[in-house]
């Protein structure tokens, strides 16, 4: 797929600029799970999806490859994103990593499925960042590399992160149920 799409960018930048039509509509789904993750409305994360897909084009002659489009996409989604809910200060809950919670205690309580409802009200309480990266972990099934690309981060940072947002939803699991 990526030698066919590596085609097709090099006929939008030969002028076919029609063709790009192609990656709204494999991508654009994508996309939007991202951003929606990120952005509480759906208005704004549908005009966000757009300002998305209008920089990828406008910067299609900086892709090199070096991923797939998929996630080059979904890099600019997330930073489009992220820049936009800085601009509007948009605050979320955040709880300071605790010692003395040992990984075991952590996969009880979150693999416990008496608590699911638990759990996704502890997700809900999350960093749009944060809801972010679980989601393109665990639901996207997407590889450590991909995600630190479009996060912009080191791969070993992504299982840094995962471990303390895991110890931050153990702690907001335990918080709700007092």
């Amino acid at each position: 797929m990526q030698a066919d799409e590596q085609r097709l960018i090099a006929r939008i930048l030969d002028g076919h600029t029609g063709d790009f039509g192609y990656f709204l509509e494999r991508y654009g789904g994508e996309v939007f799970a991202i951003v929606s993750q990120l952005v509480p409305r759906q208005e704004d994360a549908e005009e966000l999806v757009q300002d998305a897909f209008v920089r990828a084009y406008s910067k299609l002659d900086t892709f090199v490859g070096r991923s797939s489009f998929s996630t080059w996409i979904c890099r600019i989604a997330y930073t489009t994103a992220v820049s936009w809910l800085r601009k509007k200060r948009i605050k979320h809950i955040s709880i300071d990593d605790k010692p003395g919670l040992s990984d075991t205690i952590i996969d009880d309580a979150l693999n416990d499925e008496s608590r699911i409802s638990d759990l996704r009200r502890a997700i809900s309480l999350l960093k749009p960042e944060e809801q972010t990266l679980l989601g393109l972990y665990y639901y996207d099934d997407r590889p450590l590399a991909d995600i630190a690309f479009i996060l912009d981060v080191e791969a070993g940072t992504i299982a840094t992160r995962l471990h303390r947002i895991r110890r931050k939803l153990y702690l907001l699991m335990k918080h709700g149920k007092n």
